[in-house]
């Protein structure tokens, strides 16, 4: 059975063996960037889930403190569960972050928010596409370590707020904890000691964390009353989070087998080229003397349910193999085994990646993890013209970097960033300038870029472009700060609604203004709205047509929208998906969303960006069948050991496609049935027909029927 996908985590496997003990350390944060410093208050809980490869016991725990309280009193109190996580159902990579989606819920104790209980209270996820609406996706199931209660650690101020805390299991009370191969347990972490002191500065207490992007994500946080005494977004829903990040804690361990496989993967992107690609793994073997450390290491991948596999060669513990190019759309799974001498065979996790296939006039670049990829496509695009809706392509943040090779395929981007890009945004200005030059009054290019942390590409540092930067010239952004402007308050940094203007008269956004009528204000309110904090950058215009203002910030404009000769920009600081209405005097009356209740914000910037200048030609294409009957060369060609043979068929009928070696021996059919009209493919894995590897060398294959005959050569190269 094929391993679960995941990315960017290493897990040991140990080969079994009873020999003697053997030290290790089981982390989440090996190869990532710890980067960010992940807090909370006093109620919070944080959890990270570990999943063991042998039996053993751990003797410590440390954890990275990145974030000390500035008073003394502050603790962190520790206790570890078995995991009731994750779930077959649930893709935690697709929903980590995501305002409803994550949220798993809480426990309900006579008024009393807690990890345990009787009492659960039902999140978001039980909403979520093949979710059970029933279940109670609780993460934590018996207590392992202590018996009962939490372990107690003090936490001292000092100059650096940061420290690294061990706690000691082997010479606690309570000894050293036990685990077993396979099953997973959950490190639980509460933050405490200031239960009676406000939500700021001084009592946060937080750990060095790095993002991390498969699944399962290992880390979930508890979001308590007194930071969030509205709930996490605002709706009452504390509890239990999945999140994006990896805590950096380090449990220190002792295994019970004496042989060690470890495999660390460097991750594939999602890629526009059709070449073969060079899959690098490391792989780590620990042989006790007079084991067999002779191994043979291989590349498995699996393409539309066919699983072939291919030698990896290296040394120094470095390996490669080649995985054979693929088509557009298609989607590759593949992982690393290596087996002894003596039949042992260890497989790592597997990986994915996608080969991308332009196909539409539009490009929706989603590079956020606020929502899953799914939902946010329907809702950025509802009720945009459906001239471009229908014909959408999305990049998803998980793709990687949008590249010039990726958006010159097209003539209209929709780049979203949310509360703030997921890659590094310092690459978007060039890929962009380049692509809206090739513009012209017949073919223009138009580009929206919407999102709170455009500022990311300078550190969020006030910036003042020059006439010929991108921003500039076609953004029309002179300056671009004061950045961060935010809504504070004691009780909710950052999370309330944050007044803004639309422009009277404005063709673009005049009549988000015309719905406020007298008695209603428009506010940005992306921590209601999709669950990311409250910020906004102000800017000063250069050229072009301000359709946003902050009326808290002597009406500096955070919107502006421009044109050239061949080309339309709109460039927003904020996010037209947090955009809603409320009293001014009582915010917590007169609701209106702007999406639902006045229509996509955007709808008039597309269509000021006027209609696809491809329409015709895209259009003229969809749903005809091919005129006439073709055989394809195949792809890849040479090959090993798996290529795709594509043909058209103008009608529907009945055929065959057969495979013959350099003899004219027939080695295998592929097709043999009545097929319909339109193009069809098939992949041929270099087996006869009773699947059989056969030996490299040149082949025929053979399309046939009452109407048609083809012939086209192929070389297998071993």
């Amino acid at each position: 059975m094929l391993p679960k996908p995941i990315k960017l985590l290493i897990f040991i496997a140990l080969l079994s063996m009873t020999c003697f003990a053997q030290e290790v350390t089981l982390s989440n944060t090996v190869g990532l960037t710890l980067n960010s410093n992940f807090g909370g208050w006093s109620g919070d809980y944080f959890a990270e889930y570990y999943l063991p490869a042998a039996d053993g016991w751990a003797n410590s725990i440390d954890f990275n403190m990145s974030d000390l309280p500035d008073v003394p009193g502050g603790s962190i109190s520790v206790a570890i569960f078995d995991a009731n996580y994750p779930w077959d159902e649930i893709d935690t990579e697709q929903i980590a972050d995501a305002a409803s989606a994550a949220w798993l819920g809480y426990y309900a104790n006579n008024g009393e928010l807690g990890i345990v209980g009787n009492n659960w209270a039902f999140g978001g996820i039980n909403y979520v596409d093949g979710a059970d609406s029933s279940y109670q996706y609780d993460p934590l199931g018996e207590q392992f370590w202590p018996d009962t209660g939490m372990v107690d650690m003090p936490l001292y101020p000092n100059d650096l707020d940061e420290d690294t805390l061990t706690l000691d299991l082997e010479n606690s009370e309570f000894g050293p904890f036990y685990f077993t191969r396979g099953e997973g347990f959950i490190v639980v972490v509460k933050v405490a000691g200031f239960e009676d002191q406000p939500a700021t500065t001084e009592y946060r207490m937080g750990f060095r964390s790095g993002s991390i992007t498969h699944d399962p994500q290992p880390c979930l946080k508890f979001y308590n009353t007194l930071a969030n005494p509205v709930g996490h977004t605002g709706i009452n829903d504390w509890g239990w989070y999945i999140r994006s990040y990896a805590w950096d804690w380090s449990v220190n361990a002792e295994l019970s087998s004496c042989c060690e496989v470890r495999f660390r993967i460097d991750a594939l992107q999602t890629t526009l080229s059709t070449d073969d690609r060079e899959a690098t793994a490391t792989i780590l073997v620990g042989n006790p003397s007079g084991y067999p450390s002779a191994f043979e290491a291989r590349l498995h991948y699996t393409v539309n349910d066919v699983t072939l596999d291919v030698p990896m060669t290296g040394d120094d513990d470095l390996y490669t193999g080649v995985l054979p190019g693929q088509a557009p759309g298609i989607e590759v799974l593949y992982w690393v085994s290596v087996e002894f001498q003596d039949g042992d065979i260890w497989e790592s996790e597997a990986y994915s990646y996608s080969v991308f296939l332009p196909s539409g006039a539009m490009l929706f670049v989603y590079d956020a993890v606020d929502l899953p990829a799914d939902t946010a496509i329907y809702h950025y695009n509802f009720g945009l013209p459906e001239s471009f809706v229908h014909d959408l392509d999305t990049w998803e943040a998980r793709f990687g970097q949008i590249t010039t090779e990726l958006v010159d395929h097209y003539e209209l981007i929709y780049h979203v960033m949310g509360g703030g890009p997921h890659n590094d945004a310092l690459g978007y200005s060039n890929v962009y300038a380049d692509w809206l030059v090739q513009g012209t009054v017949d073919y223009p290019k138009r580009l929206v870029i919407s999102g709170q942390d455009y500022g990311v590409i300078s550190g969020f540092a006030d910036t003042t472009f020059p006439e010929e930067a991108f921003e500039n010239y076609y953004l029309g952004i002179e300056t671009l700060g004061p950045q961060d402007v935010g809504s504070w308050d004691m009780w909710n940094p950052n999370t309330q609604p944050f007044a803004i203007n639309a422009l009277e008269n404005d063709s673009l956004t005049g009549f988000l203004l015309d719905y406020a009528g007298d008695s209603l204000q428009l506010y940005y309110d992306p921590y209601g709205e999709l669950g990311f904090r409250n910020w906004i950058d102000n800017l000063t215009p250069s050229t072009g047509t301000v359709c946003f203002t902050d009326p808290g910030n002597s009406d500096a404009a955070v919107a502006v929208y421009n044109s050239g000769e061949g080309w339309k920009t709109a460039f927003w600081a904020i996010d037209p998906l947090a955009l809603s209405y409320y009293d001014p005097i009582d915010t917590s009356s007169s609701y209106h969303y702007a999406l639902s209740d006045v229509g996509n914000p955007l709808g008039p910037t597309f269509e000021w960006f006027g209609p696809r200048t491809q329409v015709d030609i895209d259009d003229s294409k969809a749903d005809q069948f091919p005129s006439t009957f073709k055989l394809h060369s195949n792809f890849p060609n040479p090959f090993n050991p798996v290529t795709t043979i594509e043909y058209e068929l103008p009608v529907k009928i009945d055929l065959t496609l057969r495979i013959f070696n350099m003899l004219g021996q027939e080695v295998a059919t592929l097709v043999d049935v009545t097929r319909e009209a339109g193009v069809h493919s098939v992949l041929w894995s270099g087996k006869d027909q009773d699947g059989h590897a056969v030996p490299s060398g040149v082949y025929f294959y053979t399309l046939r029927s009452d109407q048609f005959v083809s012939t086209q050569k192929m070389i297998l190269l071993k």
